[in-house]
């Protein structure tokens, strides 16, 4: 690649009560999980961090880039070099530079989180209310596609399959099926700036998806929405949609169950 077009970057990563730096050039297609690994092949003092899919997919590799809760695999040299926000619903600003015209891209992890060790963090808060057996299936179109065929284990394919609300039951909707949307990344649970007792635009968004998929159990998921960490310490910052990378937009859930929990009150 032509040199002119690399890109100067200083990434600063959290360790501990510091900040270990490392200076390199990249292309800007490059992604911050890219340079880690590239960093992590030849220098011992690269801070743990955690990764999977390097894709988007899995949700495993959120940080704190430069102030914005998002995933390494996702975000690039070049995304880091031009104006962007450092909170969530900020203003795009420029990036920050050293003397020598380097951009200063600083590496924390999630808030809320437990952190492991540098910036690789346990998610609990994440799972904490997202009840035990709601299901990771939706519905997916079927608009344009052949028939499924015959499943050879003989299930009943096309048939549904309601489980009977115990821990482990295996709920599917009718015809193909897709998974949720929401990859548990933690990104909306980091970016909250909720303080009081509250479950979690993540968690929220999976009670919705939940009431919305399986009427028979909307009563309970309400019941969730209505307790005093449900939908009522939100505040409604819209922080969550912002940065969600999968377009869950889990604000918006939260405000559905609100309408229905107002609706229920009439």
């Amino acid at each position: 690649m032509n040199r002119a077009s690399m890109i100067p970057l200083v990434l600063c990563v959290r360790s501990g009560a510091s900040f270990a730096s490392f200076r390199l050039e990249t292309e800007p297609q490059r992604t911050v999980l890219d340079l880690l690994e590239r960093l992590r092949a030849d220098d011992e003092r690269v801070p743990a961090y955690r990764h999977s899919c390097h894709h988007g997919s899995c949700g495993t590799c959120g940080a704190v880039i430069s102030g914005l809760p998002s995933l390494m695999c996702l975000t690039t040299a070049a995304d880091l070099s031009a104006p962007r926000p450092r909170r969530p619903g900020g203003p795009a600003v420029d990036p920050e530079r050293d003397s020598g015209g380097a951009v200063i891209v600083t590496l924390e992890p999630l808030a809320r989180m437990s952190v492991v060790s540098g910036i690789a963090v346990r998610p609990g808060p994440v799972f904490a209310g997202i009840p035990r057996d709601a299901s990771y299936l939706a519905a997916a179109d079927d608009s344009g596609r052949s028939p499924l065929p015959p499943d050879p284990a003989g299930a009943r394919v096309g048939q549904g399959n309601v489980g009977s609300g115990h821990e482990g039951d295996s709920w599917r909707p009718i015809g193909r099926a897709r998974f949720e949307a929401c990859i548990e990344c933690g990104l909306c649970v980091a970016a909250c700036p909720v303080s009081l007792p509250f479950i979690g635009p993540a968690a929220l968004a999976a009670v919705n998806r939940e009431r919305q998929k399986r009427p028979e159990r909307a009563a309970a998921m309400l019941a969730i929405a209505a307790a005093p960490d449900g939908v009522e310490p939100c505040g409604r910052f819209l922080a969550c949609s912002r940065v969600c990378p999968q377009a869950v937009y889990p604000g918006k859930h939260i405000q559905l169950l609100r309408n229905v929990l107002a609706d229920g009150q009439r």
